[in-house]
């Protein structure tokens, strides 16, 4: 049986993402109900979002805080119109929770930096998100000055050029964790749905 736990109360803010793709609707839980190994969830949100949302695959977010930490919690299920203003998601499951994370963050992403010495490289990112970066440089060390033009790739299909600046260097490991300067919401969007895409999908 899958551990449902966090219930989410009455009046949780979420953000309802379609898996198939698309835009983010907020939300806020109407109700969270579980029976046996079985939750439904009743999400109030915007009419366009239950048009948009209706009979697809999605997923639930939740961003919370214990004490001065923040963490994000992801579920998915299937969404059904109810009422003009009603989504409920059936089938919920648990995939991830980041206790002190405002952002989901993933592997598998490469990062292109600027020319340094004459070369442009690109590297492996260690873990990314609509947060920020940390990259694998090995040996390499740092040589680059802030502010910095990258391109992230995620994936084969999709890129993104941000500005970038160094927010630590470990030179025991060889890894640079950079921050992003004004990401745009569209951006930060599709560091979302790269990092929820990077999940172990939800059982049938």
């Amino acid at each position: 049986m899958t551990d449902m736990s966090p219930t989410l109360a009455t009046g949780r803010r979420v953000s309802v993402l379609p898996r198939a793709g698309g835009h983010a609707w907020a939300g806020t839980v109407q109700a969270w109900d579980l029976s046996g190994d079985r939750v439904v969830a009743r999400i109030h949100t915007e009419a366009d979002a239950v048009a948009d949302l209706d009979h697809h695959q999605v997923w639930l977010s939740t961003v919370s805080r214990d004490g001065e930490e923040s963490g994000i919690t992801i579920f998915a299920g299937r969404a059904l119109a109810v009422d003009p203003e009603s989504l409920q998601v059936e089938g919920v499951v648990r995939l991830a929770d980041e206790r002190r994370r405002r952002a989901l963050r993933a592997g598998g992403a490469m990062v292109t930096l600027p020319p340094s010495g004459g070369e442009q490289q690109t590297v492996a990112a260690l873990d990314i998100s609509r947060g920020g970066v940390r990259l694998d440089l090995g040996e390499v060390g740092w040589s680059y000055e802030d502010p910095m033009d990258l391109v992230l790739h995620l994936g084969e299909d999709r890129s993104l050029n941000v500005v970038g600046r160094l927010h630590r260097f470990d030179s025991t490991t060889g890894s640079a964790v950079l921050t992003f300067d004004d990401l745009p919401e569209r951006d930060a969007e599709a560091l979302d749905r790269f990092a929820l895409t990077r999940l172990d999908p939800p059982p049938e």
